[in-house]
């Protein structure tokens, strides 16, 4: 096993390296580094080190370069033109060091990651070698192979994903997944993986595609999104909403969407009264944003919402038409109401106490005594698993503690309506950032 290295994420939000490079050389630009800082030099100076240090012949770096670019070809001086590439990225790396210090910084070590290199370069390959028929040309997935082999798995591995996005490859979700998990194993970012690549994706409208959810999601999710108010100084209402809609790297394309729309249709619905919506959504965001301010009742910033949902699946499939959300199971809206009922004594004493402890005339003191009735109605008159979602999202809003045995059938019942295993798990550590 080699020694640790820095997790790519700390530096990188997407490809780096000679990974990135080779598609803009491919297609005619006479510049040998991209443009960036001294991280992006040292990265792309780094693959090239490694690719001129090993033993490949020059027609092997050939055969993957012009694979990476789509069929470009760089000529045959490719050992040439690594040399041009690792002396540009040193003049840059030194005219930034030269530069004019910055002063003294905050500065917090980078996350680290312990690659078990044999067992990388034998996943690497293995994925290279199961896709290797439909890449351009007879040799692409054995030159790939040899890099990933005999040369660095994470350069392998990038230099692959480069190839699979250029030709393209689609591959199934089963496939993608396992390349994100490749991916995770190196300190990649999600989108080097995602972005660009052609995946085989089920239908956003299968309910079981919210395991693949890395937490919250849906009604509960963008009630957090607008918590407090220092959203404010990062995004516009809009933006906000299209937080809680447009897709990051793993769900489904459409499936946050289409779960967003399933919470709003029902809530928008529902028996419930709009002073109820409204208390509802002052309980779960805090009075981050009121619809009110924007002369927009609740129920058209739900009408709202939704119209952002569907905008957003019909992207993705022209056809869509909004129909009718399942309603929930008994089992479920009896479980929901214990937990809702056991927590409620603590839930109403963390809103009574927020945010302006001991203020006689503070307004958080009326809502309290709403906030768990509210949530009541949500899990018997509208859905029990976005009433538990609610539940669950107050409990952080308002900072509950969490006890053990509360954690474990939170746990349970999460698993029960289908949430992604990330979904309560922050709810375990007391002092996690909520």
């Amino acid at each position: 096993m080699e020694e640790p290295r820095e997790a790519r994420f700390w530096n990188f939000e997407e490809d780096f390296g000679i990974s990135l490079l080779i598609p803009t050389l491919g297609t005619g630009s006479t510049r040998v580094a991209p443009d960036g800082d001294a991280d992006d030099a040292r990265a792309l100076r780094d693959d090239a080190r490694l690719l001129l240090d090993s033993r490949l012949p020059a027609e092997t770096l050939r055969t993957v370069w012009r694979a990476a670019a789509a069929g470009q070809d760089p000529g045959p001086d490719v050992p040439g033109l690594l040399r041009q590439i690792v002396e540009s990225a040193e003049h840059r790396i030194a005219r930034e060091a030269a530069g004019p210090s910055p002063g003294d910084t905050f500065y917090v070590a980078p996350p680290m990651v312990t690659v078990d290199e044999p067992a990388m370069r034998k996943a690497v390959c293995a994925e290279v070698r199961a896709v290797s028929h439909r890449l351009t040309g007879p040799d692409v997935g054995a030159a790939l192979e040899r890099v990933a082999a005999e040369v660095d798995a994470d350069l392998g591995f990038r230099l692959f994903l480069r190839v699979a996005k250029e030709t393209p490859v689609t591959v199934s979700m089963e496939r993608y997944d396992r390349y994100q998990t490749i991916g995770e194993a190196f300190g990649y970012p999600g989108w080097l993986v995602h972005d660009g690549l052609a995946v085989r994706w089920p239908r956003f409208d299968d309910v079981s595609l919210r395991r693949r959810f890395y937490g919250d999601f849906g009604f509960s999710l963008l009630a957090g999104v607008f918590h407090g108010d220092l959203w404010k100084h990062s995004y516009t209402v809009d933006e906000g909403i299209r937080r809680a809609v447009f897709d990051y790297a793993g769900p489904v394309p459409g499936s946050l969407a289409y779960a967003l729309l399933g919470d709003a249709l029902r809530l928008s619905r529902s028996p419930m009264s709009d002073d109820a919506l409204t208390a509802l959504w002052q309980a779960a965001t805090g009075c981050g944003f009121a619809p009110q301010d924007e002369g927009a009742g609740t129920r058209q910033w739900l009408r709202r919402i939704a119209e952002v949902c569907v905008e957003r699946l019909r992207e993705i499939d022209p056809g869509f038409t909004v129909g009718a959300p399942a309603p929930g199971g008994a089992e479920e809206l009896n479980a929901g109401l214990r937990e809702l009922r056991e927590t409620a004594p603590v839930l109403t004493r963390a809103v009574h106490d927020s945010p302006w402890y001991g203020a006689t005339t503070s307004p958080w003191f009326g809502r309290s005594a709403t906030v768990v009735p509210t949530l009541e109605q949500v899990v018997e008159q509208v859905d029990p698993d976005l009433g538990f979602r609610l539940l669950l999202r107050c409990v952080r809003a308002y900072d509950v503690l969490v006890t053990d045995e509360q954690y474990a059938r939170w746990t349970a019942l999460a698993d029960r309506f289908g949430y992604g295993r990330e979904h309560v798990a922050d709810l375990a550590d007391p002092h996690a950032e909520r």
